[in-house]
């Protein structure tokens, strides 16, 4: 029996909680900051800097995260007008950027996730207290993305890994796999348990998708097609999935981008034979369903744990931009259900860098169910299929998206969530691109403000991290937001 024939194909989510108790601060302008920054650059100054130029009253802190290295002089992503110049040999393994009770964790086997990196510097008990007596919001940024290394290093981390469809383990957890749910249960409850003083709230962010996704999803792809473990095997029987057909119709798959890879002749083309593929195994669908839907129920839980210790402190979640581009990731990432479970969304609305990101995931769509075409031959099916009144497809790479983009994906979202969640789109401050592609210049960032807060939106985040931004970049986001602020007619 496949999923179609079965009843079950919603994802178990939590009920919905009562968001009357939640306390959002008006005028929200919020940012990412890394755990090394405050170190680099001094906790009091860096304040200064984010209050005086970004006009800033909500430090997003990560708390949790991979780090990889220090921006430096000449590096691929370079270092701007401030902080210290990392070294190409550091590396920096992450984890857990606070110190924890080992009582949250007693039902997983990830224990030991404390980062060794900056003399184990703690965010929460450093900084949070200096970020209120400002008058300004300490919010934990819980950030879950598939950090390889941390896998590797992670004491039993690689224990609950993905499974991809050939039986090998990848560097991704598995969100059905117990001790990893639990793990990421702990960490709410080590944030507003541990910390009840000093956390304002919490950002959940995690930047991954399905198997399906996976294969034709662009820069956001993480390896394996995958997962396929002991748990999600489980659930899909639950279902009345076949594992054995998802298995094969996968595998198929993969064949099939193989071929186009190689650019090898099909009789009938690319996307008919993705279609039939669909057809003949529909599990290729359950499977990206049963991956979706696991994704919808941990984001639940975890905001039920969130309202259950703090019901006024916000819990939202980071919207990743594959959102804006992917219309099949788009139907998945569906706002009517995550409006059920967050107080507030982050929406990855970069327009500079979103230029040549979408040009990537056209050329991906090209490699795979798109092959028999290039993408100046659907741009124009695909801009009024995704609504979007954008430029050239040879021209994306230097001139980026339009600050309209991030009006209508703000709108879209309003609309999704029916006015029921605040949104919060993230400022496009340069966020990393080619050295020959689109740069942030001051006056994109008024552009994008101005529409954002035109489209409606509650608030910003200034995006994507502090120890990107050029200083005249974030100072034209504060400047601009002060004129907003104090005309709001206007």
């Amino acid at each position: 029996m496949t999923q179609a024939a079965h009843p079950q194909t919603k994802a178990r989510v939590a009920p919905p909680v009562s968001k009357s108790a939640v306390k959002n601060r008006k005028n929200y302008v919020a940012i990412q900051v890394r755990a090394y920054a405050w170190q680099d650059e001094g906790i009091d100054h860096l304040l200064d800097t984010l209050q005086e130029k970004g006009g800033v009253n909500t430090v997003w802190a990560y708390t949790f995260s991979g780090e990889g290295t220090r921006l430096r002089k000449g590096g691929p992503i370079p270092l701007p007008d401030h902080g210290i110049s990392g070294s190409p040999d550091e590396k920096f393994i992450g984890g857990a950027f606070y110190d924890y009770d080992s009582k949250y964790f007693r039902d997983t086997i990830i224990k030991e996730f404390r980062s060794p990196d900056y003399g184990k510097f703690n965010v929460v008990a450093e900084v949070a207290a200096k970020v209120r007596a400002r008058g300004m919001d300490f919010v934990a940024w819980d950030y879950n993305n598939a950090f390889p290394l941390m896998m590797q290093t992670i004491p039993n981390m690689v224990e609950v890994a993905e499974i991809d469809v050939y039986g090998r383990r990848t560097t991704s957890p598995c969100f059905n796999h117990p001790e990893y749910r639990a793990f990421l249960t702990g960490k709410i409850e080590s944030l507003l348990s541990g910390y009840p003083a000093e956390v304002n709230g919490v950002a959940w962010g995690c930047e991954r998708m399905g198997p399906l996704q996976n294969m034709i999803g662009g820069g956001w792809s993480t390896k394996g097609i995958s997962c396929f473990c002991r748990y999600c095997d489980a659930k899909a029987r639950e279902r009345g999935v076949s594992v054995e057909r998802a298995k094969t119709g996968y595998r198929r798959l993969d064949q099939l981008f193989s071929a186009a890879a190689q650019d090898q002749r099909l009789a009938d083309g690319y996307f008919v034979s993705f279609w039939r593929l669909l057809l003949e195994f529909p599990e290729i669908l359950s499977w990206e369903t049963l991956w979706t839907d696991s994704y919808h129920e941990v984001r639940s839980e975890l905001y039920g744990t969130g309202k259950t210790l703090a019901p006024e402190k916000p819990f939202g979640f980071h919207i990743m931009q594959n959102m804006t581009f992917s219309p099949f990731y788009r139907a998945e990432e569906d706002y009517s259900q995550t409006r059920n479970y967050s107080d507030f969304l982050k929406l990855a609305t970069y327009n500079n860098a979103a230029g040549p990101r979408l040009a990537s995931y056209l050329d991906r769509l090209s490699e795979t169910v798109f092959h028999d075409a290039n993408p100046k031959d659907f741009l124009s099916f695909y801009y009024k299929i995704m609504n979007y009144q954008e430029g050239a497809y040879d021209q994306l790479h230097i001139s980026g998206l339009t600050a309209d983009y991030v009006a209508r994906e703000t709108k879209r979202a309003i609309e999704g969530v029916h006015g029921e969640v605040k949104i919060y789109p993230g400022i496009d401050i340069d966020v990393p691109t080619a050295l020959t592609d689109k740069r942030t210049k001051p006056d994109d960032v008024r552009q994008a403000v101005r529409a954002a807060f035109g489209a409606g939106a509650d608030g910003v985040v200034l995006s994507r991290e502090y120890v990107e931004m050029w200083l005249a970049n974030l100072s034209a986001a504060g400047d601009t937001l002060r004129e907003i602020f104090a005309h709001p007619e206007t």
